[in-house]
């Protein structure tokens, strides 16, 4: 009877073995597996990290194509007042026909938008300067004053009962 015991006994050592490199192989195969993923999870790291830097890139560009752009048209609106200014000077006129033009410029020019009385001063300032223009004093005052910031007028529009807001029925001092 021994023998059957050791019989029985080395049988089931040997399943166990078996069954023990069996697990071993999956456990091998599931750490290969985590590690994989551990891997491709650092790659998806880097991928995103690299795709915030993109866009940081490519916001800082469009705020560089926004500012160039702005200062396109700042520069596009001097030109066109320029070429507005020349326009009326044009053909060799007398200065006072020139100062007279100037003047008449400054003073339509009173409406505009501030960004264009700026450009406006500063043509009129330099087109007076090539041409040692000088203004009267009334002018001169007018043209120091063309650039200055004019608050937008505001309009208020008040509808309802002043009471439906407050609700009171009596008044307290």
């Amino acid at each position: 009877m021994n023998d059957f015991n050791y019989t029985d006994y080395s049988e089931m050592m040997r399943d166990a073995r078996r069954g023990l490199e069996r697990e071993r192989e999956e456990l091998e195969e599931k750490v290969a597996d985590l590690n994989n993923f551990l891997k491709m999870m650092e790659v998806t790291d880097e991928i995103l990290a690299e795709r915030d830097r993109v866009q940081q890139e490519v916001e800082a560009l469009r705020e560089q194509l926004q500012e160039s752009n702005e200062r396109e048209a700042k520069l596009e609106m001097q030109l066109k007042e320029m070429q507005k200014l020349s326009a009326s000077v044009a053909g060799k006129a007398s200065q006072d026909e020139v100062l007279k033009a100037l003047s008449t410029f400054v003073k339509k020019s009173k409406q505009k938008r501030l960004e264009k009385r700026v450009a406006v001063k500063e043509m009129v300032l330099e087109l007076a300067n090539a041409n040692s223009i000088v203004f009267p004093e009334d002018v001169a005052t007018l043209l120091d004053a063309l650039d200055d910031e004019r608050p937008e007028p505001k309009v208020v529009n008040v509808s309802g009962n002043y009471n439906d807001i407050h609700d009171n029925r009596e008044i307290r001092v």
